[in-house]
């Protein structure tokens, strides 16, 4: 093969060379970019679609246990009073106190204002202090739960009464649980131990007032009562 062909040959390879190049930038991948695209969008359709079917799931979920949710409805409204009522209160935590055989040392109650995500009732922050056994703090938060007045029972503390060799026990909060641990040390060569416990709780009321009175997302203002909610210590005797 003399010079001429073999530089012919060589100037055919680079044409070659180049065309395939020149395709490849050209042609193949802009197609390669949007094939790329269209499976990335095919791909976030598809994770909308089960966004969608995962609502759309969970809504008929919801429309099955509407009866059962607004059953449950119905049964705590009628546990919201409209009006504060904290005497009347007051005097079932006693019968349930005494019911249990714990001690009641004191009931205070604070200043009703608007829950913390807002909402159409007022809440009462309640603190209260007994004086009882394991026992009988565990049958006094079963009555509690179980009282027509709706009471929801936040943090417990407690202390040995009684404490060995005279050091007083530290006090010890805890987000009150289903059901009310005492830890160790409260018993004492079989006989058990008195304890003093604090109770934080919150009631409720739902005051009527006029929709248009009330701002939106916000708790309507208590109703004015001639006898103000007193704050009531009660002495054990």
């Amino acid at each position: 093969m003399d010079r001429t062909n073999r530089n012919i040959l060589i100037l055919g390879l680079l044409i070659i060379v180049l065309v395939v190049v020149g395709y490849y930038f050209l042609l193949l991948s802009p197609l390669l970019a949007n094939l790329s695209e269209s499976a990335e969008a095919r791909d976030a359709k598809e994770a909308q679609l089960a966004n969608v079917r995962q609502e759309v799931a969970a809504l008929e979920a919801v429309r099955a246990n509407a009866p059962e949710i607004e059953r449950q409805l119905l049964e705590y409204s009628k546990r919201v009073p409209t009006q504060p009522q904290i005497e009347t209160l007051v005097v079932q935590i006693e019968e349930i106190a005494d019911a249990a055989g714990v001690t009641q040392l004191s009931i205070q109650p604070g200043t009703p204002g608007p829950p913390p995500g807002g909402g159409d009732y007022s809440v009462v922050p309640i603190t209260m202090s007994f004086e009882g056994t394991y026992e009988q703090m565990q049958l006094f938060l079963e009555n509690t739960r179980n009282l027509a007045r709706l009471v929801t029972v936040n943090n417990l503390c407690y202390s040995v009464a009684d404490p060995i060799g005279g050091e007083e026990a530290a006090c010890t909060i805890e987000e009150a649980p289903e059901t009310a641990t005492t830890g160790e040390g409260t018993t004492v060569e079989g006989i058990e131990r008195m304890l003093q416990v604090a109770v934080e709780a919150e009631v409720y009321f739902q005051p009527s007032v006029e929709p248009s009175d009330v701002p939106a997302g916000t708790a309507p203002p208590a109703p004015e009562t001639t006898t103000p909610a007193p704050e009531t210590t009660t002495s054990a005797p």
